[in-house]
């Protein structure tokens, strides 16, 4: 992930959250700085107490990020707000009297001409680009384990009992194992940021539908409100960052 000087991309984002129409509270959060590149959705552990503070803790940490000097410096500063988040996650839960506490993250970071995505958990990050939307992530799930395995297909996965049992978070008791993915941005390129309160209603073909409408607000209203006509039965998050090219001194400017 390295960015060239002579040329820059910025990220223009516009998230929304909503509680859904089963749960009690939103326990997602999510967090957009433009200016340093740095775009995340959290959502708190289903099963696990506190995912409101844990998802918090880890949106709170993300904001003392400072403005980048290199690709690299934004990942390190990434990484290592995280886990200053996993250790306030872990005093939480300890005050609350040892229960477990987590949050996934699914994270975009942008800088010069590239991008990275950093993840935990089932979030996810999507991207289209010339009409063709790719999942640049893949959950941290049993049931992705026995996809992966063979042992289940895609579709059996949607049904799977055990289908919302994360294999990694950022969390209480887990061990803190990052993934990630990286590339070169172009202009045009729209990215969706979600929490699976989305995907657990909306599969990827309507997702892609959705993310052909070039009014950017319009979108993300739309994703969220697809989800909660399919039933709303968990929180839902999106965030949607268009990738445009700005000039050389902008980029300068802004870095």
């Amino acid at each position: 992930m390295i960015g060239r000087a002579q040329e820059a991309f910025r990220g223009h984002a516009v998230g929304v959250t909503h509680v859904g129409r089963v749960r009690e509270e939103n326990q997602d959060a999510y967090y957009v700085d433009e200016g340093k590149g740095v775009f995340a959705v959290m959502d708190g552990a289903g099963g696990m107490n506190g995912g409101a503070i844990a998802s918090g803790l880890v949106k709170q940490s993300l904001t003392t990020i400072t403005q980048p000097r290199s690709a690299e410096d934004l990942l390190e500063q990434f990484e290592s707000r995280v886990i200053v988040a996993k250790d306030r996650i872990e005093n939480a839960a300890e005050k609350a009297g040892g229960g477990a506490m987590g949050t996934t993250i699914a994270a975009l970071l942008t800088y010069g001409t590239n991008f990275a995505c950093v993840w935990a958990g089932d979030s996810r990050v999507y991207r289209l680009r010339n009409g063709h939307l790719e999942q640049l992530t893949t959950d941290h799930t049993e049931a992705q384990e026995l996809i992966d395995q063979n042992v289940l297909t895609a579709e059996e996965a949607r049904s799977f009992a055990r289908r919302h049992v994360i294999t990694r978070a950022i969390g209480s008791g887990l061990e803190l194992e990052l993934e990630m993915v990286s590339g070169n941005l172009r202009p045009g390129d729209r990215f969706l940021l979600c929490s699976d309160g989305l995907t657990g209603h909306l599969d990827d073909t309507v997702i892609g539908t959705f993310l052909m409408n070039g009014a950017q607000n319009a979108t993300a209203q739309s994703l969220l409100n697809g989800a909660l006509d399919g039933g709303g039965t968990d929180n839902v998050t999106v965030v949607l960052v268009d990738i445009d090219r700005v000039s050389a001194g902008e980029g300068e400017a802004s870095r």
